[in-house]
C-alpha cells in the first residue's frame, strides 16, 4: 500500500511528459476539428449550421471582375468608418481552372514550364549530391572500424595488436605473394619461427621500443639472423602504424568536413526549389472536364478564392469570423501593357457568398490545416532517402558541428530548478483530488479548472461575437449591394 501511494508523488520522465504533451496536442487538435463549425459547414448548406448568411451574384461582360476581390478584402481590413475593421484576414484557397483551348490556359502553361525547367535543374543537383552522401557516411563508417583497431591497441589490447599486424602483412607486404614478407621469408630455412616471434612481441612504446625488445629476444636465445630481420620487420610495422593512424584521422576530419558540406547544398537547393515547386502547385489547374462552366472551344476560366477574416481584439476566447467565398466564371482577355507583356482580364460572373462564424483560434488554426495544400511530396521523398542513414548522419553532423533542433530542445530541458520536486508533488495531489470531481459539471470539484464564473463569462463572450459577426456580415452585404447599384430594402 506504501508503495503504491508513493508512486503517485513519482516524478514523471522526461520522455513521459513529452509523451503526454504530444497525446493533450492531438487530443486538442482532433477536438478543434471535431467541433469545428468552419470544417463542418458544407457548400450550398446555410442554415442548419449558422445563420445570417448571405449571397451576392454579380454579372458584367464589359468590365473587370477583380475589383470585387480588391473591394472585400478592402473593406474587411478597413476600420470603421471605412470597413469593418478585421485585424487577421487570411486566403484559404486559391483556385482555378480553364478551358484547354484558351489562350488564358496557353499563357498559364507558358509560365508553368518555365518553372518546371528550373525545378527540375534543382532537384538533379540535390539528386547528385544525395548520391554521393552515401559513399561518404560509408567510408568514414570504414573508418571507424579501423580506428577501432588503432585505439584499442594503444591501450594495450593483443587482439587488437595482432589484427593491425596481419592487415599490415596481408595487404602492405602483399602475404605470400612477396617472398620477402615475414609469411614469404617463413618458407626459407632458418626463418620459419620469423611469423611467431612476429606476432608475440609487442613492446609498449611502439616504434621506440623495437630496439629493446630486439635485445630481449637475443637474450632468450633468438638467433642474430632472424633477430635482424625482424627488427627490420617490427621497425617498418610501427612506423606504418604511427603514420597511418594520423593519416586516417587527418582523413576522417576531412571527410566529416565534406559530407557537412554536401548536407548543407542538398538543404540550400532543397529551400531554393521548395518556392519553385509550390508555384507550379498553383499554377496546377483543376483539370475538372465535367464542369458545364468550362467549354474546351470556349474561352471561360473558373475562379475560386475564399478568404477567412476574424476580430482578435477585445476577445479572449471566442472571436467573430467572416468567411468569404468567391466563385469567378469568366471569359479571360490578354491585353498587351505599355511594357510589353501579357495581361489577363476577366469578365463575366462573380458569385459571393457571405457568413458569420463564432470560432476559437485553435479552431481556425484547425480549418486553416484542413484547407492548407500539402508540401510537395518529391521533397518528402528525398527526406525519406536519407533518413536509411539518419543515425550515422546525424552522427557524424553533430561531430562536425551541425546542430539539430530536437538536439537543443533536449539541451533546454535538462535544466530543471530547485522547485521541480516539489511541483511534481502539487501535481500528484491534484491527480489525487482531480478523480473526485463529478464529470460533466463545470466548476465543480476541489481543482476545477474552470468556475462557474469563468463559464458564464465565457457564453457571454460567445453570444456577444456571435452577434457582432452576424451584424458585420450583414454591414458587409448591405454596403456591397449600394455600392454596386443593387436593390436595396434599407
Amino acid at each position: 500500500m506504501a508503495d503504491g501511494l508513493f508512486g503517485l508523488f513519482k516524478k514523471k520522465s522526461k520522455e513521459e511528459i513529452e509523451k503526454d504533451k504530444k497525446k493533450k496536442a492531438a487530443e486538442e487538435l482532433e477536438k478543434a476539428k471535431k467541433d469545428n463549425p468552419l470544417i463542418q459547414a458544407k457548400p450550398n448548406v446555410k442554415a442548419k449550421y449558422t445563420k445570417g448568411q448571405y449571397e451576392l451574384v454579380v454579372e458584367s461582360m464589359g468590365a473587370g471582375m477583380e475589383k470585387y476581390y480588391f473591394w472585400i478584402l478592402k473593406f474587411m481590413r478597413e476600420p470603421f468608418p471605412s470597413g469593418i475593421g478585421f485585424d487577421q484576414i487570411e486566403k484559404i484557397k486559391d483556385l482555378f481552372d480553364a478551358s484547354v483551348t484558351s489562350s488564358f490556359h496557353g499563357h498559364v502553361g507558358t509560365k508553368m514550364s518555365a518553372l518546371q525547367q528550373q525545378a527540375q535543374q534543382y532537384l538533379a543537383l540535390i539528386g547528385q549530391l544525395v548520391k554521393t552522401i552515401f559513399p561518404i557516411v560509408r567510408e568514414i563508417r570504414i573508418m571507424d572500424e579501423r580506428l577501432q583497431y588503432y585505439e584499442d591497441s594503444l591501450k594495450g589490447n593483443e587482439s587488437a595488436e595482432i589484427a593491425l599486424k596481419s592487415i599490415w602483412v596481408e595487404v602492405v607486404e602483399k602475404g605470400m605473394e612477396s617472398p620477402n614478407s615475414v609469411y614469404g621469408l617463413a618458407t626459407k630455412v632458418g626463418f620459419l619461427s620469423l611469423p611467431d616471434l612476429f606476432f608475440s612481441i609487442n613492446p609498449k612504446d611502439g616504434l621506440k621500443g623495437v630496439d629493446s625488445a630486439i635485445k630481449s629476444a637475443k637474450n632468450n636465445g633468438t638467433n642474430e639472423k632472424v633477430a635482424n630481420v625482424l627488427a627490420k620487420k617490427l621497425y617498418a610495422y610501427y612506423d606504418w602504424k604511427e603514420k597511418t593512424y594520423q593519416e586516417m584521422q587527418h582523413t576522417r576530419k576531412f571527410r566529416i568536413t565534406y559530407l557537412r558540406q554536401h548536407y548543407n547544398s542538398v538543404k540550400l537547393y532543397m529551400n531554393w526549389v521548395r518556392p519553385y515547386l509550390r508555384n507550379i502547385r498553383q499554377l496546377q489547374m483543376k483539370g475538372s472536364y465535367t464542369d458545364a462552366d468550362l467549354v474546351n472551344a470556349f474561352e471561360t476560366s473558373k475562379i475560386f478564392v475564399e478568404l477567412l477574416a476574424a476580430k482578435k481584439e477585445g476577445f479572449k476566447r471566442y472571436h467573430p469570423v467572416i468567411l468569404a467565398k468567391m466563385t469567378y466564371v469568366t471569359r479571360p482577355e490578354l491585353s498587351y501593357t505599355p511594357q510589353g507583356q501579357k495581361q489577363p482580364s476577366h469578365v463575366g460572373k462573380i458569385k459571393i457568398e457571405l457568413a458569420p462564424y463564432v470560432v476559437t483560434a485553435a479552431q481556425i488554426e484547425a480549418y486553416k490545416g484542413e484547407q492548407e495544400v500539402e508540401d510537395v511530396e518529391l521533397l518528402s521523398t528525398i527526406d525519406a532517402t536519407m533518413m536509411s542513414i539518419k543515425d550515422d548522419l546525424k552522427k557524424y553532423l553533430t561531430e562536425a558541428g551541425e546542430k539539430f533542433a530536437e538536439d537543443e530542445n533536449k539541451e533546454e530541458k535538462k535544466h530543471d530548478n530547485a522547485f521541480t520536486p516539489f511541483l511534481a508533488i502539487f501535481s500528484a495531489f491534484k491527480d489525487i483530488f482531480g478523480a473526485f470531481k463529478p464529470a460533466g459539471k463545470p466548476g465543480s470539484g476541489l481543482f476545477s479548472s474552470k468556475s462557474v464564473k469563468e463559464a458564464r463569462a465565457e457564453e457571454e463572450e460567445k453570444a456577444k461575437a456571435d452577434a457582432l459577426a452576424q451584424n458585420l456580415c450583414w454591414i458587409m452585404y448591405d454596403v456591397f449591394k449600394k455600392v454596386n447599384g443593387m436593390y436595396s430594402t434599407i
